[in-house]
């Protein structure tokens, strides 16, 4: 098999290893001949590369995010020339993808979306089906209009993402069922706690060691609390910093005062949360949080976020808390507003 993945999160690489292994029938030793490129979004997710390397993916590439894109096209041919001024652009700005074009072209190709830098593969390889892995709690909410979708697709001739796209042709998510109803039709399930229970133990190693080969944090006994934090400031999606912290600090006063708080960071975080909180645990932001379910010893009594689906991938959380609607008010994106609204979750 030769498999070419495009993503942007720590979450996007493990559910591509998780693909990978289920297109494999979860034996190792024959995962095929698989690349991997990461839009350049994360703060240090090249450090990930050596290990990728070592077992599920022949290279990785990073390749540059959207913003590099707009300033260089400008705004104009990036709304409205896309097409024709991507792909020259990107391949002059990175010639790896002339190098493996050849391969894309005959591999099965697997987006996590198919906005910003990822449209330059639907746009070059559109002829033939492409894939979409998830893209977390947007991919289960209808982002734009009819009318948008039009523009979208007539006016600005710009990729519509989420799925939505006719390039797309299946859709691999962890809840099928909730994807919006014209989605239903391409899912394929990739439902993480399914796959993780079909891995033997040699495996389950291999790919925590990618994430985390050495860890100095230790989470023992039964009365733990679990936060997840988002990258709220990062993403605009609240008025600033000194915001997102006002935030955290009410999350934290609702854990009961007897319980060890582990604060995680997430990945796309540049927040110091040791400035701002004393007594509490700060696990590095460069792992995906559902590999602690990979081994045995990880165990919260209760968990906290916002509105991260990762919470309900969690075996290792008892009682889940999502707070999003608390701080409605704080958000300054009618998306998110609307997103934490109307998500469904697991408790």
């Amino acid at each position: 098999m030769k498999r070419t993945y495009v993503g942007s999160t720590i979450y996007h690489i493990y559910l591509s290893i998780l693909h990978i292994l289920n297109d494999s029938g979860y034996s190792q030793n024959i995962c095929g001949n698989n690349i991997l490129f990461l839009i350049e979004s994360t703060p240090r997710i090249e450090e990930l590369i050596p290990n990728l390397r070592k077992g599920f993916f022949r290279d990785v590439y990073i390749i540059s995010e959207r913003k590099d894109h707009i300033a260089d096209l400008g705004k104009f041919n990036y709304s409205f020339r896309r097409k024709k001024k991507l792909i020259p652009y990107l391949e002059l700005k990175h010639p790896i993808l002339k190098k493996e074009k050849e391969f894309i072209a005959s591999s099965d190709i697997y987006l996590c979306d198919s906005d910003s830098s990822k449209s330059y593969f639907l746009y070059q390889f559109g002829n033939k089906d492409i894939n979409m892995i998830e893209d977390g709690a947007r991919t289960y909410r209808r982002r734009h209009g009819v009318f948008e979708q039009f523009v979208k697709h007539y006016i600005t001739k710009t990729p519509i993402g989420g799925g939505f796209d006719k390039e797309v042709k299946k859709i691999f998510a962890q809840f099928p069922k909730r994807l919006p109803l014209q989605l239903q039709i391409k899912a394929v399930e990739l439902n993480i706690k399914k796959e993780v229970a079909k891995l033997d133990e040699r495996t389950k190693q291999e790919i925590f060691s990618i994430f985390l080969p050495k860890y100095d944090f230790d989470i023992k006994g039964d009365n733990n609390a679990l936060i997840l934090t988002q990258p709220l400031s990062e993403d605009k999606v609240i008025k600033d910093e000194a915001e997102k912290i006002k935030i955290y600090k009410d999350v934290v006063s609702k854990v009961p005062k007897h319980m060890n708080i582990i604060l995680k960071t997430h990945p796309r975080e540049l927040t110091k949360y040791e400035d701002h909180f004393n007594d509490i645990v700060v696990l590095p932001a460069l792992f995906p949080i559902e590999i602690l379910g990979l081994q045995d010893g990880f165990y919260f009594a209760k968990g906290y976020t916002l509105f991260s689906t990762a919470l309900s991938n969690l075996e290792t959380v008892k009682e889940r808390f999502f707070l999003g609607k608390d701080y409605l008010d704080k958000f300054t994106v009618k998306a998110t507003r609307d997103l934490v609204k109307h998500m469904v979750i697991d408790q």
